[in-house]
């Protein structure tokens, strides 16, 4: 059986973010991944600095103190899809974005990466939680 994965993690310091963009561009140790595929994968944004100062220029200047600043979703499919290493891989990253864009409006995603480095490819991508008030809202 083949399925999509959605996995989320809430960030709510920027040490956090920090920490999730060093493993997401590989600046430390990787142990799933294969660092002779590293250069495959696939940055919308050059830097995991450049991520975080998109994210901070999205986040309003007041916020509650435990508020959650970011969100990091995973998709991926089974590692059984017949889909890997062909056109429809392609199309499910196109519309996996297309659905984060639809979700949350394209301005609060400060940055997207495909892997292609580990067994089974997925995205990452990190989103800033503003909802339609222009609040920084996680619920």
């Amino acid at each position: 059986m083949n399925y999509a994965i959605l996995r989320t993690a809430k960030l709510k310091t920027m040490g956090n973010i920090g920490g999730s963009l060093a493993h997401n561009y590989r600046t430390i140790e990787t142990p799933n991944a294969d660092p002779n595929r590293t250069p495959k994968n696939d940055h919308t944004v050059a830097t995991p600095e450049a991520v975080k100062k998109a994210i901070q220029n999205r986040l309003p200047e007041k916020r509650r103190s435990d508020a959650v600043l970011c969100i990091e979703y995973l998709i991926t499919a089974s590692p059984e899809w017949d889909g890997w290493g062909t056109s429809k891989e392609t199309e499910f990253f196109k519309r996996a974005s297309l659905w984060l864009s639809d979700k949350h409006g394209e301005e609060n995603i400060t940055g997207v990466s495909i892997h292609k480095d580990v067994t089974t490819p997925h995205l990452v991508a990190y989103v800033v939680p503003i909802d339609q008030k222009g609040k920084l809202n996680c619920k």
